[in-house]
């Protein structure tokens, strides 16, 4: 996010000290990631992660519970174990900071995805303990943020200002798109629900921004905010096609499942409803962005327009989507 939250760098200080016993020379905030709801920061020769909500924090829960399976992450401890703390309205997690890059910027190998497919085969065949059940999220088989949709296209309708105008503009002409992909998921979601499908753990975000190549080439998988169980398609999604243009190959797919190894051909419904659910809710938290949430700025709202305008572009997820 382009915007800090709206916790002091005080309070976040003394929340370190407090919980992981860590007192900072360095606390700098890192503009990364496309969620409205986390923000990141470097504490020294950490990676602390703040998220809104002060309740669970799966994408802390989860991969501590999965620190023993190769190619996870894990979350450092707080001084009582557990793998995150909580302070005004926020949860902190905080990571050893790699010295690594994003896959999309360094790219992967053949044997990178094969690496890769054997992780997520691994993730895939995991024990659902209780304790992974209770940490993760259950399939709703409704799309994230699909309620905001009704206050959004009220808000659209009489826009506040000249960015607000600007979505309703774009909003206006892609609405039959918009439509469509809101009707799929609301007729597809129940019906696959109905369905009863076999529910695995899974990751939920798996594209090449969340791969970290450090620099003795081992690969580390982030950001597990997504972590839900449901049916594995919610991940292979990622890497069948994918969601934008150039994340992923049908070389890297075929790399990928030779690692990954199940034979058992992906439901092609399943997958069509992740790519339009992914569509729908990206739709759904530009929109937000831009009319629902008074903190940012006008400089975040006015990226949430081209962000909500980059979605429609050519090779990216609504086109994959339809």
């Amino acid at each position: 996010m382009r915007d800090a939250p709206h916790l002091p760098s005080e309070t976040i200080r003394e929340a370190l000290d407090a919980h992981f016993g860590l007192k900072p020379a360095i606390l700098e905030f890192l503009p990364l990631g496309n969620d409205s709801a986390s923000w990141s920061f470097r504490a020294d020769d950490h990676f602390l992660k703040v998220r809104a909500g002060d309740g669970r924090m799966p994408g802390a829960a989860v991969p501590a519970l999965l620190r023993d399976l190769p190619h996870v992450l894990a979350p450092l401890p707080t001084t009582s174990g557990a793998p995150y703390a909580t302070v005004n309205g926020f949860a902190l997690a905080l990571y050893p900071l790699l010295d690594a890059a994003p896959a999309v910027e360094v790219g992967m190998s053949a044997e990178h995805w094969r690496t890769i497919g054997k992780a997520i085969s691994t993730l895939h065949t995991t024990p659902l303990t209780p304790a992974l059940i209770q940490a993760a999220d259950r399939e709703t088989y409704r799309p994230g943020r699909r309620e905001l949709i009704p206050a959004i296209e009220a808000a659209l309708r009489a826009p506040q200002d000249d960015i607000a105008k600007e979505l309703a503009d774009h909003w206006t002409a892609r609405k039959e798109i918009i439509d469509d992909l809101l009707q799929r998921t609301d007729t597809m979601g129940p019906r696959l629900a109905a369905e009863e499908p076999p529910l695995v753990l899974t990751h939920g975000d798996l594209h090449t921004w969340n791969i970290l190549i450090d620099k003795e080439n081992n690969l580390w998988i982030i950001d597990w905010d997504e972590a839900a169980v449901a049916p594995r398609e919610r991940d292979l999604m990622l890497v069948i096609r994918g969601i934008g243009p150039g994340l992923v190959s049908e070389d890297d797919t075929a790399a990928f499942f030779q690692g990954y190894g199940d034979s058992t051909v992906p439901d092609e419904r399943l997958l069509s409803f992740y790519r339009a659910a992914w569509a729908v809710r990206d739709i759904a938290e530009f929109g937000e962005r831009v009319l629902l949430d008074p903190r940012l700025s006008e400089e975040a709202r006015q990226d949430a327009v081209e962000g909500f305008l980059s979605l429609f572009e050519p090779g990216d997820i609504v086109e994959i989507a339809t």
